[in-house]
């Protein structure tokens, strides 16, 4: 029930109000209203040039070649307007380059010197194109033409004041996994120089030289980074995906991200080492280096509709801290999976952005439940044996806990007969009955809420485990049983879209998830049998005891799309718990030399003074039994 009330909480907390929901809807308008003001702009520079070259089409007094220069004048006088001495490179015809490794392929264009795409090699992503959810296809990353990665640099004698990389025709030259794209401008020593260089794993090495144009750049306005991402589809289940996916980014000591739920941005008004556009399991990080340091920055994300064909837009504008000494700026982008051994080797807390949870989660999920999912996996590879493994490993480790708790439990049990004496006894004093319960309780040594701490403190575990899941990368695309994907949702039926059913209960039935609740009613029912639930004296405990089904059933629709592998975790959890329960019960928890200590422990608490909780909640219970004795009278 606690399990519950926290669900709804969250639930509640996390909901947008009606003034956001507002807010979002004004902001999406106005920004469909600024686009089609940028399209009819567009359009009309379109016409215009459009009836220049009809009216020269139609000039019979012309001939072709003139015709041509004339044409070519005019593009390049509008090109001298908008990249000043770089108007010649604002001419060209788009080109691409391939460089790649065994982890990456990677093509550029010669067009802003640019990424075009990115495959990740020995990796694959589940094809939203088509019908069939389970076809696949190879891992390709910064495929979307709506991507955007380019700098503006500031620039006197421009229309605007600056120039943008991406509307400039690079010349490009490779050798071995390095390329050279070069700006030329109206002089031999004035140009723009973007290198790229392929290291052995995921990370790319570049830098951006800016060579003869030191007079003309004012020297107030730095280089600014414009970076959009607009994040495909990759994995089967969206719904973690798009929770999972955000930008994150460290000042210094100060690491934060995004909102993960809803649109939000931030501004980072202080130097920043990092910038990652991440999603579940793929991330392109944008890394400083010596002379590349980002100064500031706004980012940024966009929830997308849950039918788009993108999961979020991911938005970061960076200003850059150009060496004034050698005009140049250097950085690495990491472009690959969220692989935590990866992620460390850069000692700058990148690997933070695999989001095991926070505070003393993350710190379980990643320094004790990863370390022993690693010593597994050194000798098993089937990774449903591995959460089997796991699923023991952590019950034993938290056995004396729940025999703790099992033994109050058969202590209460014990109690039985005694407890029932004194509900006939005070059947109509609910006070006196609680006074006496709590004197049995201090005579015997029991603890009524011995059973509830034990079990409080495996929920941080239980929390950790939700998180750590869906983000390992090493249970990605890993089957197990009728499990095609650990990080998935496991299906027996894809039944399709149900009105009113798909939005509460999802589209398919996960039979892990099935199991579950069939091995949580059977706990609960074994265990309800031995608990202290007399119906006639105390009509509470008969509510409580039909409330606790409640919990299997509401975590039956929630877990229905939660990751195979933690579901399965939690049916494997399950079972031992029903089977350590019933071996420690009946036989290792002596219940006739239990009733004995008890008995002994009674002798002697007679001669010692109530202390502790249960002596202070009696001592309690007495005061205020003496008050309304008092009221009594004076009625």
């Amino acid at each position: 029930m606690l399990l519950v009330l926290l669900w709804i909480t969250y639930i509640y907390i996390t909901s947008p109000t009606k003034e956001e929901l507002e807010q979002r809807r004004k902001e999406i308008e106005q920004a469909r209203q600024e686009q089609i003001i940028a399209d009819s702009l567009a359009q009309l520079k379109v016409d215009t040039k459009q009836q220049i070259l009809d009216s020269l089409q139609n000039n019979v007094s012309i001939d072709s070649s003139s015709r041509d220069s004339i044409i070519d004048a005019y593009l390049f006088n509008e090109s001298k307007s908008k990249l000043g001495i770089f108007a010649a490179s604002g001419q060209g015809e788009q080109s691409y380059t391939t460089i790649e490794n065994d982890k990456l392929k990677i093509t550029l264009s010669n067009k802003g010197a640019a990424i075009q795409k990115v495959e990740v090699k020995d990796y694959l992503m589940y094809d939203h194109s088509t019908e069939d959810p389970y076809d696949k296809i190879p891992l390709v990353l910064m495929d979307s033409e709506q991507n955007r990665f380019d700098y503006n640099i500031p620039l006197s004698n421009t229309t605007k004041g600056d120039i943008v990389t991406s509307d400039l025709f690079f010349n490009a030259t490779k050798e071995d996994n390095t390329v050279k794209f070069i700006a030329n401008g109206e002089s031999p020593d004035q140009f723009i120089e973007i290198t790229y260089q392929l290291l052995s794993d995921y990370t790319l090495d570049y830098s951006i030289k800016l060579v003869g144009i030191n007079d003309l750049m004012p020297r107030d306005e730095r280089v600014t980074l414009n970076w959009s991402t607009y994040v495909p589809k990759v994995e089967k289940n969206p719904y973690y995906e798009r929770t999972m996916t955000t930008v994150y980014y460290q000042e210094k000591e100060d690491f934060n991200y995004c909102n993960c739920r809803a649109d939000d941005e931030a501004k980072l008004e202080t130097a920043v080492d990092w910038i990652s556009h991440s999603q579940q399991f793929f991330n392109t990080s944008f890394l400083s280096k010596e002379n590349g340091s980002i100064v500031s920055a706004e980012v940024a994300t966009v929830q997308k509709d849950e039918k788009a064909t993108y999961l979020k837009e991911l938005h970061t504008v960076a200003e850059l801290n150009l060496d004034e000494t050698n005009q140049q700026l250097d950085f690495s982008l990491y472009i690959g999976p969220n692989d935590y051994d990866q992620l460390v080797q850069f000692s700058n807390g990148l690997e933070r952005i695999i989001p095991f949870g926070w505070s003393i989660f993350g710190f379980i999920s990643r320094s004790v439940i990863r370390p022993m999912f690693n010593f597994f996996a050194m000798f098993i590879s089937n990774y449903g044996i591995i959460i089997l493994l796991l699923t023991l490993l952590i019950r034993f480790l938290l056995f004396p806990l729940q025999y703790k708790m099992l033994k109050s439990g058969v202590k209460m049990s014990v109690l039985k007969p005694e407890l029932e004496k004194l509900r006939k006894k005070h059947k109509d004093d609910p006070q006196a009955l609680q006074m006496a319960q709590m004197k049995i309780y201090q005579e015997y040594g029991v603890n009524p809420l011995g059973g509830c701490l034990p079990m409080l403190l495996t929920m941080p575990i239980w929390i950790a485990l939700y998180r750590f899941f869906p983000a390992s990368l090493d249970f990605r695309q890993k089957s197990f049983l009728w499990a095609d994907d650990l990080v998935s949702y496991d299906s027996i039926w894809d039944f399709g879209e149900v009105p009113v059913i798909s939005s509460i209960y999802g589209e398919h039935v996960s039979l892990f998830t099935l199991l579950w609740m069939i091995s949580m009613f059977l706990f609960l029912w074994y265990n309800s049998k031995h608990m202290d639930m007399n119906a006639a004296a105390n009509p509470q405990m008969k509510t409580m005891k039909y409330v606790q089904y409640s919990f299997p059933i509401l975590f039956f629709f929630a877990l229905n799309s939660w990751a195979a592998g933690l579901t399965a975790y939690m049916l494997f959890s399950n079972i031992f718990n029903i089977a350590q329960t019933y071996i420690t019960k009946n036989i290792l928890i002596d219940k006739d030399k239990l009733k004995e200590e008890m008995e002994q422990k009674k002798i002697d608490n007679k001669s010692k003074p109530k202390t502790g909780f249960m002596g202070k909640y009696q001592e309690m219970l007495q005061e205020q039994q003496k008050q309304m004795a008092k009221q009594k009278k004076k009625k």
